[in-house]
């Protein structure tokens, strides 16, 4: 049985503790060599199950002379339960304990080259847990067998038996467990790559989405912050916006760089990026949140978003902070068609469009934001891609599966002044 990361006392040490006061040392011994074979027979190396034998054989000798000369000098009996008894078998307990793991420890220090010293060190406090939960198991069971016989004790052995094979799957499944999580985290983290990379590809396509991203990424944690989102939400909600432009990869080239007004049929490839996006984040695991949060990013309260022009309740909040970071960096970069505006114009459009098409309340969220900041910061310019990929791939390592399933999560659209 495990009691804690470093502590396990096994069933088999209760009969070992039982032979050692109720036997006598051969046979203890004998007892010592069952248990040894029956917790020794799945090691790998024959040396180390002999060694491991050899070690309970030897360890349950010395507790049981040390067990015999204490009944003698304190001249108690076997047939009743008396203080005599109990302090004897608290004493070979420890006896027993003390040769076992001496003995292990002595072996080891030979075999790694590490210091007896420091192995007793580390191990001290385990030792004293195992003995005490040891001492205690098997007085109670001396105590079971003085007073009710050999019957009672077999039964009380049939459900710790029965409970340490039960111990031992749930260990391995927690083995099991911990390796299956190791693996999906590895992959999670390979599909955020993918999406990134997919990302420097486009900006290969148009320089200004890889900063644009990165940017909108920024704005979109520091809101989350102001607004004390939880950490799951903050974290998709960052991933969306360094995510948010991902459909635009299949977009021509053309119509990315085009510098004077879009016709409607080039209308058309932008307003599909959104749903394009979002596609793509749904076939990657774990980011069906972030999908949803992307492919509404561009909806608008007033239904005049795209690619649904839904209203107000179809759009998830998050898409509606999304909307609001996107537009504002949208405005306050350079594009081919228009010069960037400044933080005060762009605030003061937003502020125009809150109520109408973006949400009033995130509106002011990114103002507070942006109230104590410099130019660096309020231009976007206070950070890069690859720099908000490493935040966002951190905090998924730290948390695990945390975007694997936000509920309630927003997106929001953008307009045509939107990136």
């Amino acid at each position: 049985m495990e009691f804690s990361d470093r502590v396990t006392v096994t069933a088999a040490n209760l009969p070992i503790l039982l032979a050692i006061m109720f036997l006598g040392p051969a046979p203890a011994m004998v007892v010592a060599g069952v248990a040894g074979l029956w917790g020794c027979w799945h090691e790998r190396s024959v040396f180390i199950a002999l060694f491991n034998l050899s070690n309970y054989v030897l360890a349950s000798a010395l507790g049981a002379l040390a067990f015999s000369v204490l009944r003698s000098e304190w001249g108690f009996g076997l047939d009743g339960l008396t203080p005599g008894l109990l302090l004897a078998g608290v004493l070979a307990a420890a006896v027993y304990e003390a040769a076992n793991l001496g003995i292990a420890s002595a072996a080891a220090s030979m075999m790694y080259r590490r210091p007896l010293a420091d192995y007793w060190r580390s191990e001290y406090p385990p030792f004293l847990r195992s003995l005490a939960v040891l001492t205690a198991l098997g007085l109670m069971t001396a105590a079971l067998y003085v007073e009710a016989g050999l019957v009672a004790v077999v039964l009380l052995f049939i459900p710790l038996l029965a409970s340490q094979y039960m111990f031992k799957l749930l260990a391995r499944e927690k083995a099991h467990v911990a390796k299956q999580k190791e693996l999906s985290d590895q992959y999670l983290e390979m599909n955020i790559g993918l999406a990134a990379a997919m990302v420097v590809l486009l900006d290969s396509k148009d320089e200004y989405t890889a900063q644009h991203s990165a940017a909108v990424a920024m704005y979109c944690r520091d809101i989350a912050t102001a607004l004390r989102l939880p950490e799951e939400e903050a974290e998709a909600l960052h991933l969306a916006g360094l995510l948010h432009d991902l459909g635009k990869v299949g977009v021509p080239d053309a119509v990315l760089r085009k510098t004077t007004d879009l016709d409607e049929e080039e209308w058309a490839f932008i307003r599909q990026h959104p749903e394009k996006g979002a596609e793509v984040l749904s076939h990657l695991a774990a980011y069906q949140a972030v999908a949803d949060i992307v492919r509404y990013h561009h909806e608008r309260l007033d239904g005049s978003g795209y690619p649904s022009g839904v209203g107000p309740e179809g759009i998830p909040e998050l898409s509606k902070i999304l909307a609001v970071a996107d537009s504002y960096h949208a405005m306050t970069s350079d594009r081919p068609y228009r010069a960037a505006r400044s933080s005060f114009e762009a605030l003061k459009e937003l502020r125009a469009m809150a109520g109408g098409s973006l949400d009033a309340g995130y509106v002011e969220a990114l103002a507070r934001v942006l109230r104590d900041k410099d130019l660096a910061y309020r231009d976007g310019s206070s950070t890069d891609f690859m720099g908000e990929y490493e935040r966002g791939r951190i905090n998924l390592r730290l948390r695990g599966h945390a975007l694997a399933d936000v509920s309630g999560l927003s997106e929001a659209q953008e307009d045509p002044a939107a990136g």
